[in-house]
């Protein structure tokens, strides 16, 4: 990065969950239903630029962590509205609340990339 550009900050709208009896009891089936629903779900959001999960291995065993990565705060609001227009569609707010029989939710934030440049990917994996 040269030195007169400014770094880009994102936003991360960070969900937080823990999963449930039958996610723990079907792990094969878990990781399949989740490739499956986050295909759907972001399927019809495409100001989302990126998304990455995190599954706890040390501490708060069987919890995951989704990142939805966004350009700025209007991204983030296009998200909002988009998913109030979904949650109006019977169908499509039924397949979304079914995750409930997977995870309980434990906590939403908003993050966002520092104004300095640290931080770094090392190529090759």
């Amino acid at each position: 990065m040269s030195a007169n550009l400014e770094p880009v900050a994102m936003i991360y709208l960070v969900y937080r969950m823990k999963l449930r009896s039958r996610a723990r009891q079907d792990m094969k089936g878990f990781w399949q239903w989740l490739e499956d629903r986050e295909s759907w779900f972001y399927r019809d959001l495409p100001m989302v630029r990126e998304v990455r999960w995190y599954y706890s291995a040390v501490g708060d065993v069987y919890t995951l962590e989704n990142w939805a990565a966004f350009d700025d705060e209007a991204a983030w609001g296009e998200y909002r509205r988009a998913l109030s227009t979904l949650k109006a569609d019977d169908g499509w707010e039924s397949q979304r609340v079914s995750q409930d029989e997977w995870w309980e939710f434990l906590d939403t934030r908003i993050v966002t990339d520092l104004p300095a440049r640290v931080g770094f990917h090392r190529q090759g994996r």
